[in-house]
């Protein structure tokens, strides 16, 4: 996948607080398309899920979306 190599997905709350991250008020992951995982004992919106999850929630259409945009260029 030459397009998606490096996807960062970011998060703007004023909930966001935590002790490395004091000046600014967002987060963000970064990482390839294929980086894929759910992990629901996370608290962070951010670190619950893996970027192929977050772009499914991002993309107008969703997971179906995503599949068939998977099937269609074959990735």
């Amino acid at each position: 996948m030459s397009d998606s190599d490096e996807v960062i997905v970011a998060n703007q709350s004023e909930k966001v607080h935590s002790k490395e991250n004091k000046k600014y008020k967002f987060e963000y992951v970064t990482g390839p398309l294929e980086y894929s995982f759910t992990n629901n004992e996370e608290s962070g919106v951010l670190q619950s899920k893996g970027i192929k999850e977050h772009v499914c929630e991002i993309l107008e259409g969703g997971r179906e979306a995503f599949k068939q945009r998977e099937n269609k260029y074959g990735f």
